[in-house]
């Protein structure tokens, strides 16, 4: 029996998330006979006051976006010597970062979509950023909107660089509706006067089917093909029951299949990630595209990496088990 404190809550858009995958993954650890601690943190600073933390074998971190997926809560329990499951602050970092994930798939030969990013400081009314290097005016949403469309056509997709959940997500297919839909990613972002920077990622729209690979403890468990009934996988498809249909393993013929189930492995020891992790894909025909990989995936009843390991006999009780067992250091 291991003692486990499992960490949710915090104070990212994704806290509502974060709370009904905490309460999944406990639930599974306790039927697995492990005793558990379910601790609701309101900010990942809260963990420097817990002293039960040092009481237990490993933590669950079950925070998704903001600081408790993006390296933040991840030091500080490397700071506390205390064994955590999923992966480390380095890796997190890395793949909260879109941008940056991208530029060491791009460099890795791994297909992307083509993408800007800009940085916009909701203090001001004019955003500054890597969209418009070289201008010496202010970049102004007219000057993001005309080098997006230059360089990425329509449809694109506006999100922000460092958020999940499909938090912050807007298709656009015209060029009338880019300005609002920019606004709107705005908005999503998270409310901070400590940090008022956002980073908005535009990317190169790729149509086609949405496929989810797991990494399970290095191992490739089925593609999934997420189909919503209606619309794009947003956040509404993605956390109400009945609202998408799941095909797994996805209906996608070799070696197709194994080149993207590959890919998604590379990714993972790309970005140093440990224990489990979900990559996103978009696949148009026989071209797929990465798009993102997550370091703390949901665990929900929707959710998709549970369905992934059903598929092949793994139940929920022993996926979170076996993640934690892998985090216990060596004895």
């Amino acid at each position: 029996m291991m003692r486990i404190a499992v960490l949710m809550g915090g104070n990212s858009p994704e806290r509502d998330i974060s709370l009904m995958t905490g309460q999944a993954v406990a639930d599974g650890l306790r039927k697995s006979g492990h005793e558990v601690e379910l601790l609701d943190i309101p900010t990942v600073r809260a963990v420097l006051d817990l002293d039960i933390l040092k009481e237990m074998d490993v933590i669950f971190p079950a925070l998704h976006g903001g600081q408790g997926e993006d390296g933040h809560l991840q030091a500080l329990l490397d700071i506390l010597e205390v064994p955590y499951a999923l992966s480390g602050h380095a890796a997190s970092a890395l793949a909260m970062d879109k941008s940056s994930t991208k530029r060491v798939m791009r460099a890795a030969g791994i297909p992307t979509p083509d993408w800007l990013q800009v940085t916009w400081d909701r203090r001001r009314e004019a955003p500054r950023g890597k969209a418009c290097a070289g201008l010496e005016e202010d970049c102004t949403i007219e000057r993001v909107f005309e080098r997006a469309a230059a360089e990425l056509g329509f449809p694109l997709v506006i999100k922000l660089n460092g958020a999940g959940s499909s938090v912050g997500v807007e298709i656009v297919g015209e060029p009338g509706g880019f300005k609002k839909a920019f606004l709107d990613v705005i908005e999503a972002g998270p409310a901070s006067e400590t940090s008022p920077v956002l980073d908005i990622l535009m990317e190169k729209f790729i149509p086609g089917r949405e496929l989810a690979a797991t990494i399970f403890l290095g191992r490739r468990l089925p593609l999934l093909e997420i189909r919503p009934r209606e619309g794009f996988y947003d956040y509404k498809n993605k956390y109400t029951a009945g609202a998408s249909d799941y095909l797994v393993p996805a209906p996608v013929h070799s070696p197709l299949y194994e080149n993207i189930s590959a890919d998604a492995l590379r990714v993972f020891e790309l970005t140093g990630c440990r224990g489990l992790a979900r990559v996103d894909f978009r696949l148009d025909g026989d071209d797929y595209s990465c798009l993102e990989i997550n370091t703390i995936p949901g665990m929900t009843q929707t959710s998709l990496v549970p369905k992934a390991a059903a598929a092949v006999g793994i139940g929920f009780e022993h996926l979170v088990e076996d993640v934690c067992l892998a985090a216990l250091p060596p004895r």
